[in-house]
């Protein structure tokens, strides 16, 4: 089938449904509003790209309320990952959450004292590792003028960074240990 006539009929399969996927997206979407747009779009795209890879399409709308019904369970699955991530900082959630169980204990320190104990979480460092933490932390270099100087790739010092991130945090929990 030549392309304008896949367009055509593309055209023409959405002329006659989209009210129905429009209805469909806004009614399921109620308390999502915001996606309502995003989810007839997306529907749309999947009917054209099927449509580019030869599918054949036998019963339109039942193909279309199918992807619309994806579609929306996609986005509410989302949403509760979303919601699951936010931490709503008040009186009532903040006492219970996970931070302020854990690391109770840390906020015992004094203020004097956490110089000294930063300088020997540093001290257990190579000194690459110390010019790197300088370098990103202190001099506020970007990634790109740190890999430059380094002679490295930005990924690589996107790795150094993680891995160094991961190091320092188990560092301090040994020396708020000790």
């Amino acid at each position: 089938m030549d392309n304008k006539k896949l367009k055509k009929q593309i055209y023409n399969i959405w002329a006659e449904q989209e009210p129905y996927i429009r209805k469909l997206c806004t009614y399921k979407l109620k308390s999502l509003p915001e996606h309502i747009d995003d989810c007839i779009q997306d529907v749309f795209l999947d009917l054209s790209d099927a449509f580019d890879k030869g599918k054949i399409i036998e019963y339109p709308k039942g193909w279309l309320t199918k992807v619309a019904n994806n579609k929306i369970k996609d986005i509410y699955t989302q949403a509760k990952k979303d919601a699951e991530r936010l931490v709503y900082i008040d009186s009532q959630t903040f006492d219970n959450t996970y931070y302020g169980v854990v690391y109770d204990e840390y906020f015992q320190i004094e203020d004097e004292e956490i110089p000294a104990l930063k300088e020997k979480v540093i001290n257990m460092l190579d000194d690459k590792e110390q010019q790197l933490l300088y370098d990103r932390y202190t001099l506020k270099k970007s990634i790109s003028v740190i890999a430059e100087e380094y002679n490295a790739t930005e990924n690589n010092i996107y790795q150094k960074l993680f891995r160094l991130k991961q190091k320092t945090k188990m560092l301090i929990e040994k020396v708020l240990s000790e």
